[in-house]
């Protein structure tokens, strides 16, 4: 079975552990890879659709891991209880749903030893959650596919971490990366300002709405301008 990179990279993240749960597992890709690696010994598969959930039983019985998964039907973290499992996968959703589903089940957020968030869409409003909640950045990639960004957070609950005051610009690019100098960092950053100067084309400035939200993205390119240069020095 081969998998895409985006989902390789998640099996790559994680770390050797007892039992991981992925929440909206989908065709069961990342549970049956981390067991073919050895990364883990169970895995609970969760979908909030029957049809993916039997394709994963299915995929895992072709690979030869079914005996060591559970499948489950449920929204969210809702399917485990608290302190099941070590820790929690949800890749492939976008960044509002991740948050949403992170506060509907806090209790078991909380007894996690980390979370390997994937947004597929809003990776700021994800990241802006997380750095203004009690959470603590673990972990940052990055992955290029098909001409495409995916960004990757490892965090886990921690109410003692210290929340400080930030810009805008921090939610899109992550600390980490920046401290990692990650080497697909500057392309990135031209991408992100790429996309921006293609919103400011198409904007109509007849209003005085449009014309502050113009200004508050001529500021995000300037500080994204700033951050490439550092990049390159």
């Amino acid at each position: 079975m081969e998998i895409s990179s985006r989902l390789s990279k998640v099996a790559d993240m994680l770390p050797n552990c007892q039992i991981v749960a992925d929440i909206g597992t989908d065709h069961g890709y990342v549970l049956i890879e981390l067991l073919k690696r050895n990364k883990i010994i169970r895995g609970i598969a969760s979908d909030n659709k029957q049809k993916p959930l039997e394709k994963a039983i299915r995929n895992a019985q072709e690979e030869g891991v079914a005996e060591h998964l559970e499948f489950r039907l449920g929204s969210g973290l809702e399917t485990l209880s608290e302190g099941e499992v070590e820790g929690v996968v949800i890749a492939g959703m976008g960044g509002i749903l991740v948050k949403e589903l992170l506060e509907k089940s806090l209790d078991v957020v909380k007894a996690l030893d980390f979370l390997l968030l994937q947004p597929a869409q809003n990776p700021d409003i994800l990241r802006a959650y997380l750095y203004e909640s009690d959470y603590e950045i673990l972990d940052e990639e990055l992955l290029k596919e098909d001409r495409r960004y995916y960004e990757y957070m490892m965090v886990r609950y921690n109410p003692s971490k210290q929340i400080r005051r930030r810009k805008i610009i921090d939610y899109l690019i992550g600390d980490v990366l920046l401290e990692k100098g990650h080497p697909l960092l500057q392309d990135f950053i031209e991408v992100k300002i790429t996309e921006m100067k293609l919103i400011l084309e198409k904007m109509d400035l007849s209003s005085d709405n449009a014309r502050s939200r113009k200004a508050v993205i001529d500021d995000k390119i300037n500080e994204l301008r700033r951050l490439n240069d550092e990049c390159v020095g």
